[in-house]
């Protein structure tokens, strides 16, 4: 009875397969493999023959549906100061606004005054994110919100309408510097991410004259003039236009044509080392030193100034001469100290007419035309007098 069982399970089971088309080779044939380069070296009489291609349909891949990337879900929960710190200069240089944070575990006493605090750190510790101006805090319960001020020239934001004069590089911004002064402020469309607003502020020191202070306005749309403190913006302008006289009268008395431009730079820094004397007031009583002996005007008219004065003075002959000239401000045996260098027959050169005082380069001066300068004696910022020459 067993056996008669099986035979008939085992009839239908034929019967099955026949109404169904398979068979017992097509379920056990083995899925083609493409072919390798192993294969292609195969003679053509060996390969085998392809199914009709009707049967040798691809199987589609899966499409993959990209997942959205999750929002956070609530306030940044924040633990420490230094933690707070960390989401405050990241999202500086991210150029963002700070996530909202739960700041209940942090032990934040005054929090609005350590987001301040933290910002002064930060940008003491990174100069080049000053263009993040200023920083603020609220809180409401255990949650702070940041606010982060950035300056135009960085996010695109300026305001609607907004006019300026193209700044591109530290070069344009000095042509537009000078071509201004006098005037109060004059708005500026800074075009170069790359700069950095202490950089700026910095090469901006050379304008004026020592009579008047051009700045960077603190969100960088404009550029702002000071006049010298106890005098008016008359008087600085009258004190520049008096210098720039008296430095014709002295090339005309001391340069000829047939010089040449190195005979010509040695004949003004001469006549500054020889004609000129030391304001000893800055050490004695200076309380009662002018202001002009930091000027050119105190080394041109006066003939008595500090270095201030010496280095205007050259810097304002050598640029009439036709001398790229700069005033650097460092520090020489420690102390406080301005000297220039130019582009002398293409080559920018090292000068300080302070030091050589009461020499007439007779016997050679000591501090005229340097392709180095010792720096065991002067300190001074590399990248400041790069970002001027380049």
């Amino acid at each position: 009875m067993k056996k008669r069982t099986t035979i008939i399970a085992l009839t239908l089971t034929v019967c099955l397969l026949a109404l169904t088309g398979c068979s017992d080779k097509t379920a056990q044939q083995p899925e083609e493999t493409p072919n390798t380069t192993e294969d292609a070296a195969v003679s053509p009489s060996s390969q085998p023959t392809p199914a009709p291609a009707e049967t040798a349909q691809p199987t589609p891949e899966p499409t993959e549906t990209p997942q959205p990337t999750p929002e956070p879900q609530g306030p940044l929960v924040i633990e420490s100061r230094d933690a707070l710190k960390e989401e405050l200069r990241t999202a500086i240089e991210e150029l963002r606004q700070p996530v909202v944070m739960d700041i209940s575990s942090a032990g934040l006493e005054t929090p609005e005054l350590d987001v301040k605090n933290l910002y002064y750190e930060i940008t003491r510790e990174s100069p080049g994110l000053k263009y993040a101006y200023d920083v603020t805090g609220t809180c409401s319960g255990e949650e702070l919100t940041c606010t982060v001020s950035y300056m135009p020239y960085m996010t695109g934001d300026f305001p609607e309408g907004f006019e300026g004069e193209e700044v591109s590089s530290i070069q344009t911004l000095l042509a537009v510097a000078e071509s201004h002064l006098g005037e109060e402020s004059v708005p500026v469309r800074i075009t170069e991410k790359t700069l950095e607003p202490d950089n700026m502020n910095r090469a901006l020191q050379q304008i004026g004259g020592g009579y008047i202070l051009c700045a960077l306005s603190r969100d960088g749309t404009r550029l702002q003039y000071s006049p010298a403190m106890g005098m008016t913006m008359e008087d600085c302008m009258d004190g520049l236009a008096e210098a720039d006289r008296l430095a014709d009268e002295v090339i005309a008395q001391v340069v000829t044509e047939d010089m040449t431009q190195r005979e010509k730079a040695q004949a003004v820094y001469a006549y500054l080392t020889v004609n000129v004397e030391y304001d000893q007031r800055y050490y004695s009583d200076f309380s009662s030193m002018p202001y002009e002996s930091q000027t050119a005007l105190g080394a041109l008219r006066d003939k008595t100034a500090i270095c201030g004065g010496y280095a205007n003075a050259l810097d304002l002959m050598f640029e009439k001469l036709g001398i790229s000239c700069y005033t650097v401000s460092g520090k020489y045996f420690r102390e406080h100290h301005m000297w220039n260098l130019a582009k002398l027959d293409g080559e920018w050169l090292w000068f300080d007419a302070t030091t050589d005082r009461g020499s007439s380069g007779e016997f050679g001066f000591l501090r005229f035309a340097l392709s180095e300068l010792d720096g065991t004696k002067y300190q001074y910022t590399e990248s400041e007098i790069q970002q001027l020459i380049n």
